[in-house]
């Protein structure tokens, strides 16, 4: 006699609770830890259901099919809750959200080794998580199976009841987008379009360069060269130009005294805490007409005569396919996708220089660096000495604050991968300078997004909860004279990267046929408006 034919006559309720509470407890700690109390709540409403179903006494196929189908949506819901725990835990980012769509899609199998190797602690952590509530909660189903408790009128009257709930969860459109398997689907048919959309983007950009065609009203006549270095993960709070403790910017802080000509303005943030959307924030935009035409930066700088050179240090194939493929000398130094990439960004410095070299009379350069890309202790040559005390006010604090020895760690790695920065940001300034005495040149030095180090919790990396994620550096500089007169005023002057593209059409001279001069950093009626996001999150310090 199997399992499913044992009888347990004796058998009533009050024998069946023990198993079904130890079962839903379970599964609801798990799911309530990993997302949420509501969403532990709607995801209840499925699996509750069904387990009740298996204490009824039924014939052993049924009892069989139903322990299996039971099982099958543990596996499903432990493991999502495993899933989308890591995903909270390390940057807070659901897993249907445009973060993770847009990461699967733009990875391979390298980044995706790259990637686990890179979190293999953590995903240990909550993969051993998920397989103890699986194993002890197949362990309750087991147990539930072996009960055959008469069917009373008002057991079968709750069972009804729940049955409902059941039902009715899958058919009410917001609760069944929340079970597993529609999120699953969801999130595969959101990759494969981002990827099409990839694939497809030669035909989007003929149509942004077509719109930029009856866009471009005139171009400034006089040469112009404009260096835009793009970091990553960069935060002006580990910065000491920005007043951080830790001599992080001694180069950076040097030429701030040395030269009138450079700006960092106080107060800078991106709207986006993710890679390639904080890019999509600041090359392309809506402009201010009822139809809400979208408008691509580069396809403006092509219509107005610009060579785009662009330099990239990261083996990204969403920004490759989105930008790179406006440039007309495209140069990439990083053929090693992903997190373990160990491509340091000094390799970008001889191809600005020849970049800078080249004669033609209007010239954009986009430099896109590896930056303080995780893993950090990758992102600085070893033997980088540290300009601090392994006992300083920092680590005081971090201590103080019951921050991990991982958190202590990765916060060390970070600052000396922001010391190996401040190297190379100061570089590329310096040969831009030298290379443009006789041309009008502006540089821009900011980061796509910023990242929490350790600060506002025991969390070091991107963040789309705290403001460490989106608080970045912006740093200008200009051979023209006259900007010295308006430093402090510029100084003080807050930046938001989503409105880069103004401030670069205006320092190119391109007019538009849509009105952007209060928006360009530049200009004398600029308005600043501090964006939603960060205005919410100021609130959590």
């Amino acid at each position: 006699m199997n399992d499913f034919e044992k009888s347990t006559n004796a058998a009533d309720s009050s024998t069946a609770l023990p198993w079904i509470f130890s079962y839903v407890l379970l599964l609801f700690i798990f799911s309530g830890i990993s997302l949420g109390f509501i969403r532990g709540a709607q995801l209840a409403a499925f699996y509750i259901p069904l387990s009740i179903l298996l204490t009824l006494r039924l014939n052993s196929l049924l009892k069989k099919i139903l322990f299996i189908v039971n099982v099958g949506f543990c596996l499903i819901v432990s493991s999502f809750c495993g899933i989308q725990g890591f995903l909270y835990e390390n940057y807070e980012a659901s897993i249907d959200s445009s973060f993770v769509v847009e990461a699967l899609a733009n990875t391979n199998i390298d980044e995706a080794v790259s990637y686990i190797k890179a979190g293999l602690e953590e995903l240990l952590i909550w993969g051993l998580s998920f397989f103890s509530v699986f194993f002890f909660c197949t362990i309750c189903l087991t147990k539930i199976a072996q009960l055959n408790i008469p069917r009373s009128k008002k057991y079968l009257i709750f069972i009804a009841v729940l049955a409902f709930i059941f039902i009715f969860s899958f058919y009410q459109d917001s609760w069944r987008k929340k079970f597993p398997l529609f999120v699953y689907v969801g999130l595969f048919n959101a990759v494969n379009t981002q990827q099409d959309y990839w694939r497809d983007i030669e035909k989007e950009n003929k149509r942004y360069l077509l719109a930029a065609k009856n866009l471009v009203s005139s171009v400034a006549e006089d040469p112009k060269t404009i260096v835009l270095i793009i970091g990553e993960s960069t935060s002006r709070e580990d910065m000491s130009l920005y007043g951080y403790s830790r001599n992080t910017t001694p180069r950076l802080k040097e030429i701030e005294v040395k030269d009138p000509l450079f700006i960092k303005t106080n107060e800078a943030y991106s709207t986006r805490f993710s890679t390639v959307s904080a890019f999509n924030s600041m090359l392309e935009f809506d402009i201010n007409k009822p139809s809400g035409e979208h408008v691509h930066l580069l396809a403006l700088f092509k219509e107005a005569g610009y060579h785009i050179t662009w330099i990239s240090n990261q083996d990204d194939l969403g920004i490759e396919a989105e930008y790179s493929s406006f440039a007309d000398n495209l140069v990439k130094m990083n053929r090693q996708p992903g997190r373990s990439s160990m491509s340091f960004d000094e390799k970008v410095i001889p191809e600005l220089k020849n970049a800078l070299s080249q004669n033609y009379r209007k010239k954009l350069i986009v430099v896109h660096l590896i930056g303080l890309h995780p893993h950090f202790a990758l992102r600085f040559p070893k033997g980088t000495k540290a300009t601090w005390n392994k006992d300083d006010d920092v680590s005081r604090f971090l201590k103080e604050m019951g921050r991990s020895q991982r958190t202590l760690i990765l916060k060390e790695q970070y600052n000396l991968g922001m010391l190996y920065q401040d190297k190379i940001i100061s570089e590329t300034l310096l040969i831009t300078k030298d290379a443009t005495k006789n041309t009008p040149c502006d540089w821009i030095y900011l980061s796509d997004h910023g990242a929490e180090s350790g600060n506002r919790g025991d969390f070091v990396g991107h963040s789309s909860k705290t403001l460490g994620g989106y608080t970045i550096p912006f740093l200008f500089w200009s051979n023209k004279k006259n900007l010295a007169q308006k430093r402090e005023l510029l100084i003080n002057r807050p930046f938001r990267a989503d409105w880069l593209s103004f401030l670069l059409l205006d320092l190119a001279g391109i007019k538009c046929k849509f009105s952007f001069d209060n928006k360009s950093w530049l200009d004398q009626d600029y308005r600043w408006s501090e964006p939603e996001i960060i205005t919410s999150l100021k609130t959590k310090k």
